[in-house]
């Protein structure tokens, strides 16, 4: 596909993922990267052979034609709302979290829909510990989609971040600049900590090192630096219903400001009311 990349969607026939494909639209064309759009059916739905002549398809044909119909669709649209963008549509077939990140590979985001109303299997995927294991698997951010319908980046809202400090916070920090340079808009930076029985806590200023790539590299866009003693889920999301999207990392155990990087995920990944984007360390 195109030579600065890849985005891939994840698409299942229901509202979210069509407008998690447009989102992904958005933000590939900002990049000028390609977008692929794929459709995973489970193994045993995959068809081995084409039907005969004048006999009635399999329920397995069946699906796969529904799934193929379901991704030109969602072709259409996209290149409806972005006709310069290079689009292609797949069918895989397996468990999804294996299918698409292997779909992935060499890909700059991983996307998928999830409006809350459990109404697709992608949806369903979010909600498990799958959808852990797609972070494990893939070595580029995933982004979780939600939010109003149809609403695409824009330069009004911030890019919020969940700051920890080490190599993996430096990471989740470059991809936070990155997609506020592309929208245009500024970073709010959320360092949170606080107490548990054993643990010490993490120091209370902001630790600035975690953001002096960042800084350097996207020189042109604006932060604002928060600390505060709170729990790092609930510290991010006070700020997701203004926000473009929130940036965290996971993937193994870490620090952000003294708690399980993976708990602070997988909280904000269920109740965020903007998309998500989690950062393997490989990202």
């Amino acid at each position: 596909m195109a030579e600065n990349g890849v985005m891939v969607v994840g698409v299942d026939g229901s509202r979210s993922a069509a407008d998690a494909a447009k989102w992904a639209a958005a933000v590939a064309s900002r990049r000028r990267c390609g977008l692929r759009v794929v459709y995973v059916l489970p193994e045993s739905r995959r068809p081995s052979t084409a039907p005969a002549v004048g006999s009635r398809e399999p329920s397995a044909a069946e699906g796969y034609q529904a799934a193929k119909a379901i991704v030109t669709d969602v072709v259409t649209v996209v290149r409806a709302y972005f006709p310069w963008l290079e689009v292609e549509g797949l069918v895989e077939s397996g468990p999804v979290a294996v299918a698409l990140a292997a779909a992935s590979e060499g890909a700059r985001m991983i996307v998928l829909g999830h409006s809350g109303s459990g109404g697709g299997a992608l949806e369903a995927l979010l909600r498990r510990s799958t959808a852990q294991d797609l972070v494990r698997r893939a070595a580029c951010p995933v982004a979780s989609w939600r939010g109003q319908p149809g609403r695409l980046p824009d330069n009004q809202r911030p890019v919020v971040v969940g700051i920890e400090p080490g190599p993996r916070g430096v990471t989740v920090a470059l991809t936070a600049f990155e997609l506020a340079a592309l929208f245009g808009t500024s970073v709010v930076a959320v360092h949170a900590w606080f107490s548990l029985p054993g643990v010490t806590a993490a120091p209370h200023d902001m630790p600035s090192e975690v953001l002096i790539a960042a800084r350097e590299q996207f020189p042109q866009v604006a932060v604002a630096e928060v600390s505060v003693e709170d729990d790092p889920s609930a510290a991010l999301l006070e700020y997701a219903g203004e926000a473009q999207l929130i940036c965290v990392g996971s993937h193994g155990r870490g620090r952000f400001a003294g708690a399980v990087v993976g708990s602070v995920s997988r909280e904000v990944l269920q109740r965020s009311e903007c998309p998500v984007v989690i950062c393997p360390p490989a990202s």
